[in-house]
């Protein structure tokens, strides 16, 4: 029995919105409490409905709803009778949200000072001289460097991890009861994104405030919730304990989940990981018995019959009518499946890039009147590295280390200096690059909704490439669009329509025809399953591999999910400020020696295995800026186990391990070997690197 009332309680909550083919049912019926203190997860696909519920929760939906039923309580006050007036003195006081983007939360035309300004006089009425001590403080707690410095910038000029702090720090500074998490560290990279999850960790401790912590990543949710809520087209399906729910979990849709993440331990090549077959139901007809029965391998007659809400005791409930009689039965999968084939690999160099730099500056209008000098960014810094055929190189690290511009010099997208071999083709710099180097490597980018043209409809797209590298007839035109929409398992009937009618999914899978139209040698993928739910993600590795097996593609695959890495790579480069500072066998990566870096990379690795213990270490110190050359070790400034002024001033030598084990280093690797693996079943204790 609980002795205090909850924080927040929502009681048969239901949201419909209009569409042209009638209402959307996007919520239905859905009840929770969230208690003083706690931090409650809410996970599910995308579509499920969990951000129109963060919205209505704020009272933020306005004219998009069409029908809107239940209660929403905050304490003992009604949201849903409140008046817009009475709701503009609780939204920022009581309750605040952090959204997905910061940089889409933050107004650019506004410094970041300015924006503690604005909120601490609405709400709470200081002086000129208390808000300027109150926004440092408030800098200071979320542990942001040279507050000074910082009130004077502009959110453009700060980084994704700085500016998800700022809004954190506004979100805390009228001192809440409740904060609503809207995906707050998808857009991060991982240990920037470990690093946000621990700075909310400790300020939830010191200050109390409970949370709706919202996220596709289960491995978020299984860091920092203390209870979880599963969400399905509108429905909640389970409702657990996170230990409980992550262990045990009863409902086909969360055990479906779960067997779609790719799990520490378990990453080899070949394999394929489970996925979630069909989509997310019409959410315009009526459904009778429950909602995921089309998509669910236990289905039985019984469950197409009536309604099933949330039963059991109030540790664990889930709303399905057969769970205690086929599911305890039944072990959750291991997440892969084998495709029983044979290694692709081929020790062939296929791509070869030697000592490439990229370096570019960005003056404005006003630098060049003014014809001031522009520093210049040194994005990519003599990066050599080699692509085999049929093989796939993992390229991972935080954002901003000049992954993207790595990728983009390689298409022809930047300039760079250094050569670039492709079979029988070298390039040395971007006006050598012609149309049969461009057919031979493609480019798939992370957001389809920017890289697809929004005008045309999807065979238009496709049409394209085929057009410019292998003219051929309009009826054998049409031909091969219905083969690339075949090969990448998307129905040909979506080929009239437009991106914008597709899912996230599907729109991926079109980037990923258009790239095999041209029939390249190289595919290089930039971040294609960041923000994917955990099922897509699935079906977009799989069909990639399957790709690679038919066709010989290769892949350059440039991600910041090391554990889905684990499933598609054969080896994996670490980058770092614009430097490959490690290149290494896939299968080994759990095991030292590793570059302090690739330690830290590894440690920030969500585990969802509670079998499976991390050492956590946190990155403390400052990035240098790219703006010059760094005299010494790039990665310096953050090492845990620098060894002073030779790390400072000398460049590291490469050291070889073997045949495909290569580190960039000062440390002796024999040190290095005995460092204790970050993934253990034994290890408990965690270590905090200065």
């Amino acid at each position: 029995m609980r002795k205090k009332p909850p924080v927040l309680s929502v009681n048969n909550y239901s949201v419909s919105y209009y569409t042209a083919n009638g209402p959307l049912r996007v919520l239905d019926d859905i009840s929770l409490n969230i208690y003083p203190g706690e931090v409650l997860g809410l996970v599910g696909e995308s579509g499920s409905g969990k951000s129109t519920l963060a919205l209505g929760i704020m009272r933020a939906l306005h004219e998009r709803k069409t029908d809107e039923s239940g209660e929403i309580l905050l304490a003992e006050n009604s949201l849903t009778v409140m008046n817009e007036e009475d709701l503009k003195g609780i939204r920022g006081t009581r309750v605040t949200m952090v959204f997905q983007d910061p940089g889409g939360s933050l107004n650019p035309t506004m410094t970041l000072g300015e924006h503690f300004v604005q909120l601490l006089d609405r709400h709470r009425n200081l002086d000129v001289n208390e808000t300027k001590a109150e926004t440092q403080r408030l800098l200071k707690m979320v542990e942001l460097s040279d507050p000074d410095m910082m009130v004077n910038k502009y959110p453009h000029e700060v980084s994704g991890g700085e500016k998800q702090r700022v809004v954190i720090a506004l979100a805390f500074a009228c001192d809440p009861e409740l904060i609503l998490f809207d995906e707050p560290t998808s857009a991060l990279d991982a240990t920037t994104a470990i690093n946000i999850l621990d700075l909310f960790r400790i300020l939830q401790k010191k200050t109390g405030v409970s949370a709706l912590f919202i996220s596709h990543d289960l491995g978020v949710i299984r860091e920092i919730a203390h209870r979880v809520l599963v969400m399905y087209a509108g429905r909640l399906l389970e409702m657990g304990r996170n230990d409980e729910l992550f262990t045990t979990p009863k409902h086909p849709y969360t055990r479906a989940l779960l067997g779609s993440l790719p799990k520490v331990g378990i990453g080899i090549r070949n394999f394929t990981l489970n996925t979630i077959p069909g989509a997310l139901p019409d959410r315009t007809i009526t459904i009778d018995g429950c909602i995921f029965a089309n998509r669910c391998d236990f289905v039985m007659p019984s469950c197409r019959l009536g309604e099933f809400d949330l039963k059991g005791d109030s540790i664990h409930k889930v709303a399905c009518p057969i769970s205690t009689k086929i599911l305890d039965t039944k072990s959750v999968s291991n997440s892969v499946n084998s495709v029983n084939s044979e290694s692709n690999k081929n020790f062939k160099e296929l791509l070869i890039v030697n000592s490439l730099s990229v370096h570019f500056s960005r003056p404005d209008i006003i630098d060049r009147i003014l014809n001031r000098e522009i520093p210049t960014v040194h994005a990519v810094n003599e990066v050599s590295l080699k692509l085999r055929y049929r093989e796939t190189l993992g390229l991972v690290g935080e954002s901003g280390c000049g992954k993207s511009s790595l990728a983009r010099a390689l298409v022809g997208l930047r300039k760079f200096k250094g050569r670039v071999s492709l079979g029988d083709q070298k390039i040395d710099n971007i006006n050598q690059i012609n149309g049969a180097y461009r057919k031979r490597i493609q480019i798939i980018f992370q957001n389809p909704d920017l890289s697809l043209n929004p005008r045309h409809n999807i065979a238009t797209i496709l049409s394209r490439p085929l057009k410019l590298y292998q003219p051929v007839s309009e009826k054998k035109l049409q031909k091969k669009i219905s083969e690339l929409m075949n090969r990448v398992n998307l129905p040909n009937r979506l080929s009239t329509r437009f991106p914008y009618e597709l899912s996230g999914g599907e729109k991926q899978r079109v980037a990923i025809a258009r790239a095999l139209a041209a029939e390249p040698d190289v595919i290089i993928c930039d971040e294609i399953t960041s923000g994917l739910d955990a099922s897509v993600q699935a079906s977009i590795v799989n069909l990639l591999q399957n790709i690679q097996r038919e066709n010989g593609v290769s892949y350059l695959f440039i991600t910041h999910d090391l554990n889905l890495l684990r499933f598609i790579a054969d080896r994996v480069a670490i980058m770092y400020l614009g430097e490959i500072i490690e290149i290494r066998d896939i299968d080994k990566l759990g095991s030292p020696p590793y570059h302090p870096y690739t330690e830290a990379l590894l440690s920030s690795a969500p585990i969802i295995d509670p079998n499976i213990k991390c050492r956590k270490i946190h990155l403390k110190g400052i990035i240098p800026s790219r703006t010059h050359q760094i005299p010494g070790c790039p990665f310096e400034t953050r090492c845990p186990r620098v060894l002073g002024e030779l790390c400072r001033k000398e460049r590291p030598e490469t050291q070889h391990i073997g045949l495909n084990h290569q580190i960039t280093c000062h440390l002796d690797i024999k040190k290095l070997e005995a460092v204790t693996p970050i993934w253990s079943k034994q290890i408990t204790d965690t270590t905090h690197a200065n």
